[in-house]
């Protein structure tokens, strides 16, 4: 199976700046590291698009939610069976139901 193109939403990259300006005011190295597993998990997610779970608690929505370091959710749809669109990347802290 070919992988998926990867688009990532503005709104996805706005999610990941709120964690990593969060992680680094902490520790910059840490929020470095983050950023690096972040974009290599989008890239797993390619590979590998069913790894993500349907969350009906969360959402009526059709997207898949994939879990990163425990407290981050990486949510995404596929499309046309070519592309995977990161749609938001959340904190588990956030309420996750009023992002939708």
């Amino acid at each position: 199976m070919n992988n998926f193109e990867l688009e990532i939403t503005s709104k996805a990259y706005s999610d990941i700046e709120v964690i990593l300006d969060y992680i680094s005011s902490y520790n910059k190295v840490a929020a470095h590291k983050m950023i690096k597993y972040l974009f290599k998990s989008f890239d797993f997610l390619c590979a590998h698009p069913n790894l993500g779970k349907n969350r009906p608690d969360f959402t009526y929505l059709d997207v898949k939610f994939y879990v990163v370091k425990k407290h981050y959710l990486i949510v995404y749809r596929l499309i046309d069976d070519k592309k995977l669109r990161i749609l938001r990347v959340l904190s588990a802290y956030q309420d996750i139901c009023s992002q939708f």
